[in-house]
């Protein structure tokens, strides 16, 4: 049987801060979904499982649109770059702040169905666009 080794301070916070630069992304991007279709939800009302699939669809476009203008095609394997960014560039408060004003624009002014996957698309383009803009301002 082998000995695990003693748990160290400096090995926690090595662990803790991979944990953190790995959720960073996910985390911005959850924040994002959920408060546009909070404030869409506010404004439009629950949506029905349709215009959920919809806010869906305008979500996967939005990506699909900012994929295929990082990599410059669809069939391009995804391999981030390893860049180091400063911490506060990942804290995503802007980019999760602009992507949610324009959901809120959306939400109050569309009064279609459409309103959902424009939400959709919109909170995503904003949002990747916007946290690729935060870490190039970040890079350490």
């Amino acid at each position: 049987m082998s000995q695990r080794p003693p748990l160290s301070r400096e090995s926690y916070r090595q662990h803790l801060q991979g944990v953190v630069a790995r959720s960073a992304a996910p985390y911005g991007y959850t924040l994002t979904i959920w408060t546009a279709g909070a404030v869409t939800t506010h404004e439009r009302g629950i949506p029905s499982a349709a215009q959920a699939i919809m806010m869906l669809a305008g979500a996967v476009l939005g990506f699909a649109l900012v994929g295929r203008l990082a990599y410059g095609g669809m069939r391009r394997v995804v391999d981030p770059p390893n860049r180091a960014v400063r911490l506060w560039g990942s804290f995503h408060l802007p980019s999760v702040a602009l992507s949610t004003g324009f959901a809120t624009l959306i939400a109050k002014t569309v009064h279609h169905s459409i309103a959902w996957p424009l939400v959709g698309l919109t909170a995503t383009l904003t949002y990747l666009l916007a946290l690729a803009l935060q870490a190039t301002l970040a890079e350490g």
